[in-house]
């Protein structure tokens, strides 16, 4: 039931992106450059739209030979789906779980590297609900953004967890992104939601909201790419250079990043158009080492399958030619 349930709200989104996004094209020859239909999971986070706004201003995707056009979904869900319809060629920050579900449906699609190693996310509540901990959200609604996204696997993994002890499992419930979260909970439409770093972190500290779960504490999964980037079959068969080029220039964009905090944050809180201080902004390297933002290697593939298995987006484990055949690393930049 779960399984059929993700089918059909994957559909449902794929229609809806697809008539939002332009049609991939590849090999435009405007300028010299090559373009590449990017979908990046969401424009505000860290993980997600800092890279592309570094790699813009910075040129490297000019220098590298590429025109990148920009898609921002509602997260990794939704960024599977706009790959799967074509709409874009390359799809960054998306659930291992959602491209495994999507795969085993007949997706054309392959993952081509990691994204974000490690569970990432927190989750908070209002200081009034008596919420401290994990073990109070037992039997509790707590808000993730969409089927099949890391926010997903999050919670289901948090729920399982609290049954192995005997707890009452969580009632998930598909909210949206971190703001659409604090909107839920400070309305008691749900009793948690999540958020990553540095997002309501000012909340926390002024004591308007508390911090009662953390990605790290939930399953084994800090040396598992639950992020990973994905491409369109036909795509990487009609430009592979282009799709190469693209993740070394997502490499670049994180080096860069990290040996230059100050001024990623200034780019990250000018293109975002965000309100929070770059004070607060810098705090986001605290939570983050250079290593979990790496594209290659792609650790944890058997734990992502167990999970699309175990949370049900497939319904058995992969053979060995389907690990083979969805896991192609073959894009990744020598070294």
């Amino acid at each position: 039931m779960r399984k059929t349930l993700t089918t059909m709200t994957a559909l449902a989104t794929s229609l809806t992106v697809a008539a939002c996004s332009p049609p991939g094209s590849s090999g435009s020859e405007e300028e010299g450059l090559t373009q590449v239909n990017i979908a990046f999971s969401n424009p505000t986070i860290f993980t997600t739209g800092l890279p592309y706004y570094v790699a813009t201003d910075q040129g490297f995707y000019e220098d590298a030979g590429l025109q990148v056009e920009a898609t921002f979904t509602g997260g990794g869900a939704e960024t599977v789906q706009a790959v799967v319809s074509g709409s874009a060629d390359i799809g960054t920050e998306t659930s291992g779980a959602a491209a495994i579900g999507a795969y085993v449906e007949g997706a054309p699609i392959k993952i081509v590297s990691a994204s974000t190693t490690g569970l990432d996310l927190q989750w908070f509540a209002l200081p009034e609900s008596g919420l401290t901990d994990r073990s109070d959200l037992a039997g509790r609604r707590m808000g993730y953004s969409a089927t099949g996204s890391s926010s997903h696997i999050g919670v289901l993994a948090l729920s399982e967890l609290l049954e192995s002890e005997g707890l009452p499992p969580i009632q998930a419930e598909a909210i949206g992104g971190p703001p659409d979260n604090l909107t839920a909970v400070q309305t008691g439409q749900i009793d948690a939601g999540w958020t990553q770093p540095p997002f309501f972190l000012e909340e926390v500290a002024n004591g308007e909201l508390v911090l009662v779960a953390d990605g790290a504490e939930i399953g084994d999964y800090a040396d598992v790419a639950m992020r990973v980037n994905i491409a369109n079959i036909s795509f990487l068969e009609e430009d592979p250079d282009a799709a190469r080029t693209f993740l070394e220039v997502q490499q670049q964009s994180w080096d860069w990043i990290f040996d230059n905090p100050e001024e990623a944050v200034k780019i990250w809180q000018e293109s975002a158009d965000l309100e929070l201080t770059e004070e607060v902004l810098l705090t986001t390297f605290d939570y983050y080492e250079r290593e979990e933002l790496r594209i290659a290697p792609l650790d944890g593939q058997d734990v992502l399958i167990a999970d699309a298995v175990e949370f049900g987006f497939a319904e058995e484990p992969l053979t060995d030619e389907q690990v083979s055949e969805l896991f192609d690393l073959s894009y990744l930049p020598e070294d």
